[in-house]
């Protein structure tokens, strides 16, 4: 497990990370989305290695036992006058990859039939796939994207949400940054939530739970105390109900106590309403001050 405790990070006069403290569990997938400068670089940058917090503890990091970290950030900057496999082949020497290697993972990110095109030849899309090829050699256990999506068509998202699965499946800690939140929410068990250099939540993605719902009502109180009795989980937050069952049964309890059903689905918010309430709530702190 990888581990953060109160890592704190100051630039040109402000706080880059303040408090920090988070978790990865291997062979997991994290969503980490917030809004522009809110830290998520900074924080992916801390976890690579490539940048040291002024205070605060790392455990677990795979650069602190000498191993690599696979990571693509942002813009893909590679030599354009070098080929594909030649690119490949510079990593795959760096991290200790034998030669099949590369012809194995050139076909693994779609980029079999293009070795010895240059890379200033490449569409944005395959140099974000030789990108992530050189990632991944040397088989890292954790393995941190930067806006990894930019530039790839449907196909091509549609490969990067299989090969994040196969590393899920293999064990892998992957953690993934993007603004494309519906397609990142088909991929990730968990989410972290950036805001102003904090971590202000982490959890798992609960959008298609269907162990709990949530209803408005016309009579709260009738349906809280229905549901105590029939031993059914049930808590409000504003005018919304939250049971630990499924909505079919939450109506059909409203039913039969005679309470009107006004809303009924399964609980949990979707990436896009998370992400709308932290901005928000961002922007509103900004005026204040």
């Amino acid at each position: 497990m990888i581990q953060l405790q109160d890592v704190g990070l100051r630039g040109r006069g402000r706080p880059r990370l303040q408090d920090v403290s988070v978790a990865f569990q291997a062979g997991r997938v994290y969503g980490l989305i917030g809004p522009n400068g809110a830290g998520k670089s900074t924080l992916l940058s801390v976890l690579a290695g490539l940048v040291r917090p002024d205070r605060g503890s790392l455990v677990g990091l795979p650069w602190q036992r000498g191993q690599a970290v696979g990571a693509v950030f942002g813009d893909v900057d590679m030599h354009r006058g070098r080929t594909v496999r030649e690119t490949l082949l510079l990593r795959a020497r760096l991290v200790g990859s034998d030669r099949p290697s590369v012809d194995t993972m050139a076909h693994r990110v779609g980029l079999g039939a293009v070795l010895r095109r240059r890379v200033g030849s490449l569409s944005l899309g395959m140099r974000m796939r030789l990108a992530i090829g050189v990632a991944l050699l040397g088989s890292p256990s954790l393995v941190l994207l930067d806006e990894p999506m930019n530039g790839l068509d449907p196909n091509g998202i549609a490969w990067m949400r299989g090969m994040v699965a196969d590393l899920r499946s293999s064990g892998v800690t992957v953690i993934v940054s993007s603004h494309l939140l519906g397609e990142l929410e088909t991929m990730i068990d968990d989410v972290v939530i950036v805001s102003q250099g904090r971590i202000v939540r982490s959890e798992p993605v609960g959008i298609a739970r269907t162990d709990a719902c949530e209803v408005q009502v016309d009579d709260s109180a009738r349906l809280l105390a229905a549901a105590a009795q029939r031993g059914i989980p049930a808590t409000q937050r504003g005018g919304l109900i939250q049971l630990g069952t499924r909505a079919a049964d939450a109506v059909r309890v409203a039913v039969d106590i005679g309470v009107d059903v006004l809303l009924a689905g399964p609980a949990g918010r979707s990436l896009e309403a998370l992400y709308e309430e932290v901005s928000t709530a961002e922007f509103e702190s900004e005026v204040v001050r």
